[in-house]
């Protein structure tokens, strides 16, 4: 008897030794956030949202009033083609970058609060210290946000399925088109579409309840998961095959390059950012092992969202590089590394997965989870000092953008009706523009205009001769011309207005502004 009480009593202290290390660790976490949000800029991303916003709050309509990123000539913009946008996460963010980043931060920090108040210590730890959550927090991305909607699913699931009320199921149930509603709006879908997962919810829990048979198939998790990825891999190869023109028809067009971005994709989506950025590693085989032998139609319906959207994110992730490369003319696949941070969507699974452990390991079921991990907690930590290196970088390097010196240079000396023109690289050309946007002329009030061309372009004769060239925007009000680093050098008589370093993460080398005015301010 005395033997058991000490034996209670070392357990006792080792938990009392960890729940302090894993407090320790949220501390960590929590000012690693913090420090983002002062040391990053907003990502390329977030600046065209902002644009959406601002736009919207001073012309009235949610537009990219320099050209759409999609332009119909790859190798310039053209503000005649801005189409108006009715829906995305601009809806959210508010209409300036302290507005972004107040927002981003509350989210992650509020995020982080909810799990600690309802006593899931360990998956807050994993929320504040996950590297794809510091960086999109200091850049104003939506993937906290939506890991959040993600992790109410996941509640309304368990609640439907453990709900013996039937009508209250039912309610659990389509209540799950409200997150889902939310998730679709922040990617630029009109909410309606989030009825459609409520309503299929509803009508999967109908058909568990009133067929014994079905019930039965739908509590085994890796029946769920195979129909449930196959089934959305394969429609979305299809819509790909036969769709009309949009992101996932490339799949169609260049079927070739698509399969090599698959295989990319699955790398870089499921194993780095799934596998090892979210230290799923330590669990992976056990969880395999453990959903063949489960029977839980809550184990199930949590499996089977994740198979459905871990193979909807490959296959978008892949189809989107694959498109991007070919708009812009960009090699391949280098392009995959340039883009490689597509990966970070995968992140909205990073809660339903570890919820999914817990509730297998509450059913007994020899299955490590992070508030029980047995014998994989010292790979669990292993794995969390791998990942705080790379989080820590995230949070004190953050995104810097050379763009923001240039822009102060202009928006000193720039009149109204003057425009500017931007010559980069091919590759997200038109992203960068727009980090101009907010500093030179946010609301569209002072008549200012961005312009872009690729530096493969014959730029110099728009801008010198007024050549016109169709689906590219006139040049004849440039008077301020920015260069990108290794992107060329300004016609005759162009006087250097500024010119500085670009950081390292940024490719390095000299951008320089050049203008026509004879006199400029400086800071």
């Amino acid at each position: 008897m005395m033997e058991d009480d000490e034996s209670t009593q070392v357990l006792s202290e080792q938990e009392y030794s960890r729940q302090k290390w894993w407090k320790l660790l949220l501390i960590i976490g929590v000012c690693l956030n913090a420090l983002v949000v002062f040391t990053s800029d907003l990502g390329l991303d977030t600046h065209i949202h902002l644009t959406y916003a601002t736009v919207e709050a001073g012309q009235g309509e949610a537009a990219l009033d320099w050209g759409h990123t999609r332009p119909i000539d790859p190798l310039s913009s053209d503000p005649s083609y801005a189409p108006v946008k009715e829906d995305g996460w601009f809806d959210f963010i508010g209409d300036s970058p302290n507005d972004v980043r107040l927002l981003s931060f509350a989210i992650t920090l509020g995020f982080i609060g909810l799990l600690y108040k309802q006593q899931q210590l360990e998956l807050a730890v994993m929320v504040a210290l996950y590297p794809t959550f510091i960086f999109s927090t200091g850049r104003g991305y939506p993937e906290v946000f939506i890991a959040v909607m993600l992790y109410a699913v996941v509640i309304l699931i368990a609640h439907a399925c453990r709900q013996e009320d039937v009508n209250k199921a039912r309610l659990r149930a389509l209540s799950i088109a409200v997150p889902m509603a939310a998730i679709v709006a922040v990617k630029g879908m009109s909410m309606w579409w989030g009825l459609p997962f409520g309503l299929a919810a509803l009508a999967w829990f109908e058909a568990a309840r009133s067929s014994p048979t079905f019930a039965t198939w739908a509590s085994y998790p890796t029946k769920v998961a195979v129909v449930a990825g196959l089934g959305v891999g394969a429609l979305m190869l299809v819509m790909g095959f036969f769709g009309p023109g949009n992101t996932l028809s490339v799949i169609g067009d260049a079927p070739v390059r698509f399969s090599s971005a698959l295989l990319i994709a699955v790398f870089d989506v499921l194993v780095i950012y799934a596998l090892f950025g979210m230290v799923l590693w330590p669990f992976f085989g056990p969880a395999i092992k453990g959903l063949s032998t489960t029977s839980d139609l809550e184990v199930a319906c949590i499996a089977g969202l994740i198979a459905a959207f871990a193979a909807a994110i490959t296959v978008y992730v892949a189809a989107l590089w694959t498109y991007e490369s070919l708009l812009w003319g960009a090699d391949w696949p280098l392009m995959t590394w340039t883009m490689g941070n597509n990966g970070r969507y995968i992140s909205l699974l990073l809660i339903p997965i570890f919820m999914m452990l817990k509730r297998m390991n509450d059913l007994g079921i020899e299955v490590p989870c992070l508030e029980n991990p047995g014998e994989k907690y010292r790979s669990l930590m292993i794995g969390l000092a791998l990942i705080l290196p790379l989080s820590i970088l995230a949070a004190v390097n953050g995104q810097t953008m050379w763009s923001d010196e240039a822009a102060d240079v202009m928006v000193l000396n720039m009149e109204e009706g003057e425009d500017f023109l931007f010559i980069s690289e091919t590759t997200l050309g038109m992203h960068w523009l727009y980090t101009f946007h907010y500093d030179i002329d946010p609301f569209g009030n002072n008549n200012n205009t961005g312009h872009w061309r690729a530096d493969t372009t014959d730029w110099h004769d728009e801008l010198v001769n007024g050549t016109k060239v169709e689906n590219r925007g006139g040049l004849d009000d440039v008077e301020w011309l920015v260069i990108a680093p290794g992107a060329g050098e300004a016609p005759e008589g162009w006087g250097l207005a500024a010119q500085g370093e670009a950081d390292f993460l940024n490719g390095g080398g000299t951008w320089k502004v050049y203008t026509t005015h004879e006199e400029i301010w400086v800071y």
